[in-house]
């Protein structure tokens, strides 16, 4: 492994989503990694001058809604620029539950362009995050419901019948075979348990055999360090790991770090008297989740003002100025009356907004990816507008295949974690040349993220002034 000074980008990492990306960002910050996400890649030169205390860099995009036809023109630019940060480990951060598909958000060509690109002996998968409830044993992938329980993939109320992406298969191998001809092997939850150097010689003989890809299971955080130890004994600047995994990647390797003396074992900022709250909240809902839509009721039951979104009447451009329209002034008298707002598409999968909607895009001969993609801007430009007319000064997205198109009309170009709220959906400060949005405070959350109260706590969240918490400028 080549040694790392203190200088040294650690990471460069890509989400493929904008809730999966401040989720490794949030993962990173905690553990004591400063941390910046942009959402189109800084030269190394602008980082040095204007960036020097980040150790870690992400570039959040939306790879995950993408047709596979359309994934090398989008990530090969962002791959190059990864590349040139010389960081010893290059992440391609995608959702814990690893939903993907042969036509849309092909995980198998990313890893494909990956190799290609970075030319690494091997690339490493681990989707798994045990602290958020997603675990790999025996290559079979589970994810946690809430208080429903733990659910094998492809058994699981909402994955296995994800609208765009539904999981079928719980062993990640097989899945993966549906996107790439490239093999691969595994080394399980027995392997991690004899410890780093079992790990290692097995890691070491799968390279040796030339194997593509190797996935490693993780239940405990005990198998998520091995496993980074063992990734990270193969990280060089001129050698870096192309690894494929989750938000916890960014945890467990966080402390390797630590482990080395790469990063302080401690972190040094703490909260001050200058931590304060921001004001009422307004969040906007693409999500047609279970956990979202009881978020939305808990929300509305405690204090939140609640419009319902008519989301077949933004598709049709006939009728979706009125609609914008109206869901713009209802959330601007909640806001000027001090009350949070909650702009809402669906409450639940079985809301019956959503078979309207599928309606009416099959009416006006819309795919799936366009009519989502005009609602997200209809969303996009709905949001804008409620900041443009008020003193919002907090916003949450929910949905993660909605987060892309409102930060392009909320001119997001750069975010810094602020501070966590649960697990994976942190409230973000904004960089942006757009006075009106640079400062924002911003979360991403994905569809199954979060309590049931999350609403609430990000309403009530104390963070730190933009001024005094930022660690670069543009």
């Amino acid at each position: 492994m080549t040694q790392h000074n203190e200088a040294t980008i650690l990471l460069a990492f890509y989400g493929d989503d904008f809730t999966g990306t401040t989720a490794i960002a949030e993962t990173l910050t905690e553990t004591g990694v400063p941390t910046v996400i942009f959402t189109e890649p800084p030269t190394p030169s602008f980082l040095a001058e204007h960036f020097s205390k980040v150790k870690a860099v992400g570039l959040a995009g939306v790879a995950r809604t993408l047709p596979v036809a359309e994934m090398e023109g989008a990530l090969r630019p962002i791959f190059e620029s990864l590349k040139a940060y010389r960081a010893p480990v290059v992440l391609y951060k995608v959702c814990s539950t690893f939903d993907s598909s042969r036509k849309v958000g092909n995980i198998g060509r990313a890893i494909e362009l990956g190799r290609e690109i970075f030319r690494p002996d091997f690339v490493p998968v681990l989707p798994a995050a045990p602290q958020f409830g997603r675990f790999t044993v025996f290559g079979h992938h589970f994810a946690a419901l809430g208080q429903a329980g733990v659910y094998r993939l492809d058994r699981h109320p909402s994955m296995a019948n994800h609208p765009v992406t539904p999981m079928k298969e719980s062993d990640l191998r097989l899945h993966l075979t549906q996107q790439t001809p490239l093999k691969s092997e595994l080394i399980t939850v027995l392997d991690l348990d004899e410890g780093k150097d079992h790990a290692q010689a097995l890691l070491n003989k799968f390279i040796s055999e030339s194997t593509p890809i190797v996935f490693f299971d993780c239940l405990y955080e005990a198998h998520l360090m091995t496993a980074c130890e063992a990734i990270w004994q193969r990280a060089g600047r001129d050698n870096p790991v192309f690894v494929v995994g989750s938000q916890e990647l960014g945890y467990g390797l966080g402390r390797v770090w630590q482990k080395a003396g790469l990063i302080p074992a401690n972190r040094t900022d703490v909260e001050d008297e200058s931590t304060s709250a921001k004001g009422p909240l307004f969040v906007i809902s693409g999500s047609c989740a279970t956990v979202t839509g009881n978020q939305i009721s808990w929300a509305i039951e405690n204090g939140f003002a609640g419009v319902e979104i008519q989301p077949h009447k933004l598709l049709d451009p006939a009728v979706r100025p009125l609609e914008q329209e109206r869901i713009i002034k209802a959330a601007l008298s909640a806001l000027q009356q001090g009350r949070s707002m909650i702009a809402h598409t669906a409450m639940g999968p079985d809301d019956i907004r959503i078979d309207l909607m599928n309606q009416r895009a099959t009416e006006l001969s819309l795919t799936n990816e366009k009519a989502n993609a005009i609602l997200g801007d209809a969303l996009g430009a709905i949001t804008l507008a409620v900041l443009q007319q008020s003193a919002l000064k907090r916003v949450v997205v929910a949905g993660g295949d909605t987060s892309g198109r409102i930060q392009k009309y909320l001119a997001i170009q750069a975010l810094q974690v602020a501070t966590s709220v649960g697990t994976a959906a942190p409230l973000c400060y904004v960089y942006s040349r757009a006075p009106r949005s640079n400062g924002l405070e911003i979360a991403f959350k994905g569809g199954q993220v979060g309590t049931v109260d999350y609403f609430g706590q990000v309403q009530h969240a104390h963070t730190l002034d933009f001024e005094a918490a930022a660690l670069g400028r543009f």
